[in-house]
């Protein structure tokens, strides 16, 4: 269960929590269903009657319902980011063989610039940056040494050799 919300993709993890949220409404739906239909109250002849059959066949009806919409939600969720792992996997590895300056046309704008601002503070010069498969890790070349660096929510941080040989 812990890996189903891992997020991926800011769109399949959305899409998981609008899954959990319709079934939850839909059980809150049902619990508000049966207390309604359920009240005992009184018929024409002043005797007092309940319906509750009708009240438990809506709880049971609302709650299946909103538990396969929500089901339904959280697959295609879980499928945009299969499909986005999938596309990760197969783009091309980079490697390096000489030691002259890589272009980094292939990496986003906005991350050459948080790059460039995080290594900037600890005046240290980038020389290249490279994409990997992981869309928010970057290979990185600074004084020499080579870094792979994760672009999160926060700031930027160097990844330990453990999280390189998921990432890679």
């Amino acid at each position: 269960m812990e890996e189903l919300f891992v997020r991926r993709t800011l769109i399949g993890f959305a899409l998981k929590v609008i899954g959990l949220v319709v079934i939850g409404w839909g059980i809150i739906q049902a619990f508000i269903v049966l207390n309604s239909f359920s009240q005992p109250f009184p018929n024409e002849m002043g005797m007092i009657e309940s319906v509750g059959g009708i009240g438990f066949g809506g709880f049971l009806t609302i709650v299946a319902t909103n538990a396969v919409y929500g089901i339904l939600i959280i697959g295609f969720g879980e499928v945009i980011d299969l499909l986005q792992k999938i596309h990760d996997k197969n783009e091309p590895k980079v490697t390096i063989e000489s030691n002259l300056p890589v272009p980094t046309s292939s990496v986003p704008v906005e991350a050459q610039k948080e790059m460039n601002e995080f290594y900037t503070k600890m005046n240290m010069k980038i020389e290249w940056m490279l994409p990997t498969k992981s869309r928010n890790v970057f290979s990185v070349k600074v004084d020499g040494r080579s870094e792979y660096i994760e672009l999160g929510d926060h700031s930027p941080r160097q990844l330990s050799e453990e999280e390189v040989e998921k990432y890679l």
